[in-house]
């Protein structure tokens, strides 16, 4: 019997993923916006917790399942999270727009790896200048 717990742990220890956590923070001086085709809280596990909270407190609009969040300079805002490492078919969305006074970035499944920072704790950003 000891043998069937202890085999049981190690299975459990080895077969757990770390999650990870996309954000988009704004290093601009200027404000920018981020729209959603579905809003972002639409995608949180949790819907209570200082991520939600974060979230909502930056939201200025929702349209026809459309979200459009505004960030302040020095500011982010949590735009996705899963287990394991990031991948372009975890991608929930089909196009998220960063919008600035300049032009508009478009984030999509073709490009999300390729515009990823990885940071501490399994954080990843995609880094508005």
């Amino acid at each position: 019997m000891k043998n069937i717990i202890l085999i049981l742990l190690v299975i459990l220890t080895v077969s757990c993923d770390p999650g990870y956590s996309i954000f988009i923070e704004n290093k601009s001086q200027k404000d920018i916006y981020i729209e959603t085709e579905k809003n972002i809280e639409d995608y949180l596990a949790l819907k209570k917790g200082s991520f939600y909270d974060s979230i909502i407190s930056k939201k200025i609009k929702s349209l026809n399942n459309k979200g459009l969040y505004k960030l302040s300079s020095q500011d982010k805002i949590k735009l996705f999270g899963y287990i394991g490492k990031p991948t372009a078919s975890a991608f929930p969305y089909k196009i998220v727009k960063v919008i600035n006074q300049k032009d508009t970035i478009t984030i999509s499944k073709n490009n999300l790896l390729s515009i990823l920072t990885k940071g501490k704790n399994n954080y990843y950003y995609i880094i508005i200048k």
